[in-house]
């Protein structure tokens, strides 16, 4: 499933679909959401890198989220790639983690985002890797089916 969704969105209607219509608990859904913006991001960054986004580095994706952020303040939404808002601008999170996020010049939303990327990069690598493709040419398919098959592989977790 190949599907162009616009600079805003993340996630066409039909991938959403395919995505609810997984074999995958409620929680595994969400994550597969994540890691497919995810990597709609990380092929970005890529691209503007000229890299294989497998080669990205934490730092890396700090630093372009960071420019991002910076077009997006001094040239407007449409500027920037991640053309998103905060309806609360000015409301900042108590942000008590201590990362290379912390430092970084954004936002408590952007921090988040940012540390959302970081942490789908470890299964796109595995992803890509097991389908013997670039992160980059990933398919939502290709994601799709790989988490069904690791929720099937997986042990329960247990508390």
């Amino acid at each position: 499933m190949e599907m162009s969704p616009s600079p805003i969105q993340f996630l066409a209607l039909e991938e959403v679909q395919a995505i609810d219509q997984a074999m995958l608990s409620p929680m595994a859904k969400f994550m597969t959401r994540i890691t497919v913006s995810s990597l709609r991001i990380v092929a970005k960054i890529a691209t503007d890198l000229s890299i294989h986004a497998e080669e990205l580095e934490s730092i890396q994706i700090v630093q372009w989220v960071e420019r991002d952020s910076y077009i997006r303040k001094e040239q407007g939404l449409a500027s920037a790639f991640l053309q998103w808002d905060s309806p609360y601008p000015d409301i900042d999170f108590a942000d008590t983690r201590q990362d290379l996020v912390t430092s970084a010049q954004l936002s408590s939303h952007e921090k988040f985002l940012t540390r959302m990327v970081i942490s789908a990069m470890q299964v796109l690598r595995e992803i890509a890797l097991d389908c013997g493709v670039h992160i980059e040419d990933l398919t939502v398919d290709q994601i799709i089916i790989w988490t069904e098959r690791d929720a099937k592989t997986s042990k329960p977790q247990t508390m």
